[in-house]
């Protein structure tokens, strides 16, 4: 009898070992601050959800949806493809990774047609993150998150600032998770500017800031868009362009750092693309 207790003792002891493990190495708040998701890894059989997927040609995007510009594509994670393609890369301004005007931040390249001209109405970028909250209270709006378009953004430079500032946002839930995280859409609205056609460069970064929250310690992950021989779910617009996007963030070392390549800021881990998207309408070139 006492053997089976000192059996039983030492299972029941093993599964909460193996329960601690599993639910800190979820609990990224609880450690070192890392820039991606794979830097927090390996993750053996992690849980994960998808979308269905839609329309590569859809005419709207974001959540909620509202008139498509560009969207780069759903996240996915895929079993079947190598375990660290899939990932995220900090994209916060919280009370982890904090600054102004923002803790770190990923540039999402963006091209508006030769011949066409964009009515910018909003952004959207969708990440995976511990609680989703968007709180910057006292400041107002509470829930809120800072938007910026440049030109001409480099290696070690931000190039040149087309619109920028704090504006309302919602955060959303997608319905998609993978390395206990959850994804939230983060989206502002109401903007109102034109672009020309070219190349340029885009951020939305939620901000929970607010010390009397202790969900704004929660991160925060910019999600990657990584998919082998085949066009990102719901995809629209010109196609992101690939390997072209940058990581600032003080806190990593990181001053508009390459994401890609094993040189980059995600060690070669994915970071090829990225989720997020414009919203408005095509008006004639000037």
């Amino acid at each position: 009898m006492v053997k089976k207790m000192v059996c039983l003792t030492g299972l029941l002891l093993g599964v909460l070992t193996l329960f601690v493990y599993e639910s800190s190495a979820q609990d990224y708040s609880a450690l070192p601050p890392k820039a991606s998701i794979q830097q927090y890894g390996p993750f053996p059989n992690p849980s994960f959800k998808n979308t269905t997927p839609g329309s590569t040609k859809s005419s709207s995007c974001g959540n909620p949806a509202g008139s498509c510009l560009f969207y780069a594509g759903d996240f996915l994670f895929n079993p079947l493809f190598p375990p660290t393609l899939a990932n995220g890369l900090a994209n916060e301004n919280d009370l982890i990774i904090s600054g102004s005007p923002y803790g770190a931040a990923v540039w999402v390249p963006f091209t508006v047609p030769a011949g066409k001209g964009w009515a910018v109405t909003g952004l959207f970028t969708n990440n995976q993150a511990t609680y989703g909250v968007l709180d910057q209270t006292p400041n107002t709006p509470a829930s809120a998150a800072y938007y910026s378009i440049n030109q001409a953004v480099a290696a070690g430079s931000p190039g040149t600032v087309i619109a920028a500032g704090v504006a309302a946002a919602t955060s959303t839930p997608t319905g998609r998770s993978a390395f206990g995280l959850s994804e939230f859409t983060i989206q502002v609205t109401g903007l109102s500017f034109e672009l020309a056609p070219g190349n340029y460069w885009m951020i939305v970064v939620p901000i929970c800031t607010n010390t009397a929250n202790e969900l704004c310690f929660g991160r925060f992950f910019l999600s990657d868009v990584e998919y082998l021989n085949i066009q990102p779910s719901n995809a629209a617009g010109p196609a992101e362009p690939l390997d072209e996007a940058f990581l600032d963030g003080a806190i990593f070392g990181s001053i508009f750092e390459p994401t890609y390549s094993p040189t980059g800021a995600c060690f070669g881990d994915g970071c090829d693309s990225f989720s997020a998207g414009v919203l408005g309408t095509e008006i004639k070139s000037k």
